[in-house]
């Protein structure tokens, strides 16, 4: 018994020492414990883990905010839906103002190579003229992915 309890604190502190994006700061645990210390993270952790609110946690009803990749691709979208004809006429050319400014919704630095990204991808990232921005949005997020360059030099993949 005595092992496991060893065994379950140090798991807790080292889960606890990673959490950078502060997401134990939400949820029942946080109403239980909510200063910042080691010790009441792994308290927060532990009632989150315990009680398992991870429903409440995730549709926002505990406390807890959106995280920022969730964030980044509301934008995205939202970038997607409002210029679907500017962008899908960039696309086809493979460069132009909706096509750089895209790029910047995903962190690529590289507009040229994504302006050709896109362009050789056309028929995918746009499939038919019924095509919804958020399809657009994941249709180049995915082939950003599999874009060698790209994957390695977009920031907000």
């Amino acid at each position: 018994m005595k092992n496991i309890i060893i065994g379950l604190l140090a798991l807790v502190s080292v889960t606890s020492t990673f959490a950078a994006d502060s997401s134990s700061g939400c949820g029942m645990g946080w109403q239980v414990a909510p200063t910042q210390s080691l010790v009441s993270s792994s308290t927060r952790s532990i009632v989150n883990m315990t009680f398992s609110n991870t429903i409440a946690m995730t549709l926002g009803t505990s406390g807890c905010a959106r995280h920022s990749i969730v964030k980044n691709d509301a934008k995205g979208i939202h970038f997607a839906e409002a210029n679907m004809n500017q962008l899908a006429i960039d696309m086809a050319r493979g460069n132009g103002e909706f096509v750089s400014s895209f790029a910047s919704v995903f962190g690529c630095q590289n507009s040229r190579a994504f302006g050709s990204m896109v362009q050789a991808n056309y028929e995918t990232v746009l499939p038919s003229a019924n095509t919804s921005g958020v399809e657009l949005y994941n249709n180049v997020k995915a082939q950003i992915k599999n874009n060698a360059i790209l994957s390695s030099t977009c920031t907000l993949i």
